[in-house]
């Protein structure tokens, strides 16, 4: 279980409440935690003002608030606030790359967009592809030559702006690429316009989005063929008729020790 002992404030602003602000012992606490949870590229950071230590903890704090864009946060780590209370918890967001990973009826692609600039995520994501991926196993069963759900685009390495995206900033987001039939259900090729409709595994896609409604506390799922939003299961968004867009939710904090 994490322990994040502090005596006051971290990052931006001055003392309030006669507390300490910035003191050496409580900016090393919170810089070893982040960096335990995958934020490090801090490690070296010596000074609590630096921009890219700053930069973290709102990033951070985004994640937390459940904010898709890099667009909240002031920086600071107040003493038992909230983003205290989150760094100690024991689900707290650890940061990671998913280049080349797979697990149970999932799978990242061999080429990330973007020249690969946008494969890091949540640990959050992570844990729900892989619930997400083993409800979807467990559905596909009978279907025939049910490829795995293929992982895209999810972050930039450090968050904020993601090429090609409007949100993707904090690891909430995560693309997929739809499955196929044979021959190529092994493929993770892009659908367009005439090979839509002759490659799309339906079956295999219905699998995948009652999983991942089922599995990954989605706040939304954009995907817009007409069959699946009269389902319920997905949303209408522009440019989303060729692959699956999840943005999940932050889950309930649980607990660590704080003091």
């Amino acid at each position: 279980m994490a322990v994040l002992k502090l005596k006051g404030s971290v990052g931006t602003g001055g003392s309030t409440k006669g507390l300490p602000h910035n003191d050496p012992a409580d900016f090393e606490a919170v810089k070893n935690r982040l960096v335990q949870l995958g934020y490090k590229w801090i490690a070296g950071v010596t000074n609590p003002k630096d921009n890219s230590f700053i930069r973290v903890i709102k990033l951070f704090q985004s994640i937390i608030k459940g904010h898709s864009k890099f667009d909240t946060g002031d920086g600071r780590v107040d003493l038992h606030g909230n983003t205290h209370r989150w760094l100690a918890a024991v689900n707290a967001p650890g940061w990671i790359d998913m280049t080349g990973k797979s697990g149970v009826g999932w799978k990242v692609t061999p080429g990330l967009a973007f020249g690969g600039k946008n494969s890091f995520t949540t640990t959050w994501m992570k844990e729900r592809l892989e619930l997400a991926g083993l409800t979807y196993r467990a559905k596909s069963l009978l279907i025939n030559a049910a490829p795995p759900m293929w992982i895209r685009d999810m972050s930039p390495g450090t968050g904020g702006d993601a090429p090609g995206h409007k949100s993707h900033e904090t690891g909430l987001d995560v693309d997929m690429r739809l499955p196929l039939l044979p021959p190529k259900t092994n493929d993770w090729d892009k659908l367009t316009g005439g090979t839509y409709t002759k490659y799309f595994h339906f079956d295999a896609a219905m699998a995948q989005v009652e999983a991942i409604k089922m599995m990954m506390n989605a706040e939304y799922i954009f995907f817009n063929d007409p069959r699946f939003i009269s389902k319920g299961l997905t949303r209408k968004q522009a440019n989303h008729g060729n692959h699956y867009h999840i943005r999940i939710r932050p889950p309930a904090r649980i607990e660590g020790i704080f003091m």
